[in-house]
């Protein structure tokens, strides 16, 4: 069995109201462990490895989706997604280490 990658919302935040900025909201996450463990460069678990996919939902339908680069921060990946409707919104972010097979998920409801 794969170990599971935990991920938590930075920026934004549950039920948090998007604002997009010339149509574009800043996302960051941060992936770690299941079990707590950071994800940092170089190590057993790097980031820079990691596919880190967001998805942006409205009413259930797909908007768009953006990759999250890591920021060099340990276990931190950010990115934009391109907003151009109102919400309320559903933020999916995915993560996978090709490597490990360690994945996660997060949903993440916005107003």
């Amino acid at each position: 069995m794969s170990a599971r990658l935990a991920i938590q919302p930075m920026s934004p935040q549950p039920g948090q109201k998007l604002i997009a900025e010339k149509g574009h909201i800043a996302i960051s996450v941060q992936i770690t462990l299941g079990c707590g463990l950071p994800t940092c460069a170089g190590g057993r678990w790097d980031p820079r490895r990691f596919n880190v996919v967001a998805k942006l939902f409205t009413k259930d339908q797909p908007v768009q989706q953006s990759v999250l680069s890591y920021s060099g921060n340990v276990s931190e990946f950010s990115g934009q997604l391109i907003c151009r409707s109102k919400g309320p919104y559903t933020i999916i972010v995915k993560a996978q280490d090709p490597e490990t097979g360690a994945a996660g998920n997060l949903r993440l409801e916005c107003v």
